[in-house]
């Protein structure tokens, strides 16, 4: 029988009995609370209950920062779900609830930087696919985002010390209840790895900055999360931005208690007003500050004494946040006509000098896809991150760079996001991940190395090629395409080259 719900699919948690569900070997488990919180403060442990409480559903996902809206879902399906800022809940799929069983851990911290997102947001979060493949417990968790989250009120009032850091603190509760509690999901408390994608990936290096989260975790993955200044805390300040908005609301300083009862849609659109009134573009900066609660940015600050012992991968895509305009058909180009846009985009001096640069770093790639390698947002930042990890004497870092060219309008380069659905082994959810007979090959190789590298700190497979770590005289990077290669430092000269021509602003609007 392929599915069953019952006495059998009943777990004991370190506060009560739940009960999920078991469908073709996999036991699921939605919408487990694991903290509460009073707004803006730090998590709490929530109370024991009696009898069994059902876990057959998600839980909350919290409000975004604005309200939700339709995007590209061809490239990238969504799904939306109920919101609330009690949202301290995390999701469970494994293939045993049987304690001493032992098998690997892999936590996911979802993307949508600080502002948006959720653990279920994406179709690819779906931890399914991942279990079944890999034999790993999969939990996925939700936190509190934007103002919720990360606003800092500590220079207002001592009750709010914590404030800029909440979000964080919840997805070091939820790594908590997972090693208090994950034994009794199959699960092995000493062997977890946590990984994210773009802003999940920010959660995941500062997080590992926290002091609190030492022992939580024993390896790391970020995907598109290194995105250097753009999603860091060094020299953040909130202060005026939080006093603007006091005024926008009609609430004096000394009475900031009563943001705790304004509603957070007023409380986010106040703090934008105030961003946009004091001359900010986009979106704000919302996320972790340096703290009693978190070091800062390791790359500024310095990395903590777990950050610096633990075993990481650190990957980008192609082209991130970069497309062709709407006006250029890649596929119908000729190369008279490319080199004429790479000319118009950069000019006839450099033109030559780039393409040259670039053929030799992509010889697969057409030439007009120099126009969305990704020289600004986080391939660089990666670079620098890697070699920062190995100036502290931190452990192995292995990198990645995802390259495929995918049918969205006859070709698109790997945009943000393209790679998820070939480490959580859901490409079958995602149709515009299909890379013809090459999807399953690659999506085993991905999934497969991540596999591994949960499981022993080394991403690699056992007839696969040797996947080296990087080091401070050769940057090794596994390109994974429709066939998979390591180059070393094979793009460097480029990047450098386009970083002079070419700037990115990661302003959200």
């Amino acid at each position: 029988m392929n599915f069953e719900h019952g006495r059998k699919t009943t777990v004991k948690t370190e506060k009560g009995w739940i009960r999920g569900f078991r469908y073709r070997d996999v036991y699921h488990f939605y919408g487990v609370e694991y903290a509460q919180a009073q707004r803006f403060m730090p998590p709490e442990e929530i109370p024991a209950w009696e009898g069994v409480k059902e876990a057959v559903n998600y839980g909350f996902t919290c409000y975004p920062f604005r309200p939700d809206r339709i995007g590209n879902n061809l490239k990238n399906p969504h799904r939306f779900w109920p919101q609330s800022e009690n949202c301290q809940n995390l999701n469970v799929w494994t293939k045993s609830i049987e304690k001493g069983v032992k098998k690997p851990v892999v936590v996911w911290f979802h993307g949508g930087g600080f502002y948006y997102g959720s653990a279920l947001e994406q179709t690819a979060y779906d931890g399914f696919n991942l279990c079944a493949f890999g034999d790993v417990v999969v939990v996925t968790v939700n936190h509190r985002i934007n103002v919720l989250g990360y606003l800092d009120l500590a220079p207002f009032s001592n009750r709010y010390s914590h404030s800029a850091n909440a979000g964080n603190l919840d997805l070091i509760a939820a790594l908590k209840w997972v090693h208090r509690n994950i034994e009794n999901f199959g699960g092995d408390p000493d062997q977890v790895t946590i990984f994210g994608q773009s802003g999940g990936g920010v959660k995941v290096i500062s997080v590992m900055n926290m002091p609190d989260s030492a022992g939580l975790y024993c390896r790391a993955m970020i995907m598109s999360g290194t995105m250097g200044k753009h999603l860091s805390d060094a020299g953040r300040d909130m202060t005026q931005n939080v006093k603007r908005m006091l005024k926008i609301l009609n609430i004096e300083e000394q009475e900031i208690e009563k943001l705790e009862e304004v509603s957070h849609r007023e409380l986010a659109e106040a703090y934008l007003k105030a961003h946009h009134e004091l001359g900010g573009k986009g979106l704000p900066y919302i996320g972790p500050i340096k703290n009693q609660d978190y070091l800062g940015d390791p790359v500024v600050y310095g990395f903590s004494k777990q950050a610096k012992k633990t075993p990481m991968i650190v990957g980008s895509v192609f082209a991130e946040f970069f497309t062709l305009p709407a006006s250029i058909q890649r596929y119908a180009l000729t190369d008279e006509e490319m080199r004429a846009e790479v000319e118009a985009e950069f000019g006839s001096a450099k033109k030559d000098r780039l393409i040259d640069l670039f053929q030799q770093a992509f010889p697969e790639k057409k030439i007009i896809d120099l126009l969305t390698y990704d020289c600004g947002a986080a391939r660089g930042a990666a670079k620098e991150f890697i070699q920062a990890r190995i100036k502290a004497g931190c452990a192995e870092t292995y990198n990645y760079f995802f390259t495929p060219v995918f049918g969205i309008n006859e070709g698109q380069t790997a945009l943000h996001s393209s790679d998820i659905p070939f480490i959580f082994h859901n490409t079958d959810k995602v149709p515009s991940s299909d890379l013809g007979s090459a999807t399953t090959l690659l999506e085993n190789e991905m999934s497969g190395r991540f596999i591994a590298f949960a499981k022993t700190g080394k991403p690699q497979l056992e007839k696969g090629i040797e996947w080296p770590a990087c080091t401070a005289e050769k940057e090794a990077t596994m390109v994974f395409d429709c066939s998979t290669a390591v180059k070393y430092d094979f793009d460097t000269e480029l990047l450098e080259e386009m970083r002079k021509l070419k700037t990115f602003s990661f302003e959200l609007s």
